[in-house]
């Protein structure tokens, strides 16, 4: 089953360069701590397995460097790569969302966030949208969006970074249940598309659950790498447009849940062979990375 994988690449549903650039940075490198710099070849090198040629790893760089998530140092004549200081907070925010708790305890408080309709330009509040979307809030009304779960704090912040408002209102608070308001779950299938969702979850399920069960101890360590990358770039699309609802306004039996599961477990168990090829592809200033974290990376509950 695991050298299946040598057949999975780019131009029949792996995820796209830029993508698998960011979960490597994400997944493997970031880690091993903030500074880790790589060099571009061996970024090739880790992403040979997808098809993806070191020509289209140094585009795709230098537009993530544009983007402001990536940073890059010249050590000499090399250059090499890292998250960028500014996109750490962005980082540790999807790393909560992905590898988190999946259903922390509620209280019952929503934060919304009502984005004033004659501030700034079209482009920039849609910017903004786009931005409190992937920090997961889910839009309940036109400019107004709200999330059980994400802390005020950190919609504030998203904001912040954003720039170019000062009357974006946030708050945190109970929904209060009437005869003329909205209720708790009407607010919640406001603000996701569940069924949407869940279809996303049950293709990664169906793709995915045959790696679960498979001992890939002994496999090649650059399939296991590709295994693994694959595996959370695609998780990590749909968890990132998921506003993980609390499991009080999940429905039973909920697909996500099964899906988080799975992801777990093919995570555990190619996680010591990709660290194997990790360490033995990575290229830093100052030589090669020392393999680090393995099994355990996605939260029990």
């Amino acid at each position: 089953m695991i050298s299946g994988l040598s057949d999975v690449i780019r131009s029949n549903g792996a995820p796209s360069a830029r993508n698998l650039l960011v979960t490597v940075f994400g997944d493997a490198l970031l880690p091993h701590g903030a500074p880790t710099a790589v060099s571009p070849r061996s970024l090739a090198a880790l992403l040979a397995s997808f098809d993806v040629s070191e020509r289209l790893v140094r585009t795709s760089l230098t537009r993530l460097v544009n983007d402001g998530l990536l940073s890059v140092e010249s050590v000499g004549r090399r250059s090499y790569y890292r998250v960028a200081p500014a996109a750490l907070a962005l980082f540790e925010r999807a790393d909560r969302r992905i590898y988190g708790p999946l259903h922390p305890g509620w209280d019952g408080s929503w934060t919304v966030v009502v984005i004033d309709a004659t501030e700034g330009s079209t482009a920039s509040r849609s910017t903004l949208r786009q931005e409190l979307a992937w920090a997961g809030l889910g839009t309940v009304a036109p400019n107004v969006m709200a999330s059980p779960v994400v802390a005020a704090a950190d919609a504030a912040a998203v904001v912040d970074r954003v720039g170019g408002f000062t009357n974006v209102l946030v708050t945190r608070s109970q929904v209060v249940e009437g005869a003329g308001t909205l209720s708790a779950d009407e607010l919640a299938h406001r603000a996701v598309e569940l069924g949407a969702v869940a279809g996303r979850y049950r293709e990664f399920v169906e793709r995915f659950e045959p790696f679960a069960e498979v001992d890939t101890g002994a496999a090649e360590p650059e399939l296991a790498f590709k295994l693994r990358t694959l595996m959370v770039a695609s998780y990590r699309r749909i968890v990132l447009a998921d506003p993980l609802l609390p499991a009080e306004l999940l429905p039973d039996g909920w697909i996500g849940t099964r899906a988080r599961a799975i992801a777990a477990a093919v995570y555990d168990r190619c996680a010591d062979a990709a660290e194997d090829f990790l360490a033995a592809t990575a290229e830093l200033p100052e030589g090669r990375l020392t393999a680090g974290e393995r099994a355990g990376r996605f939260a029990v509950a």
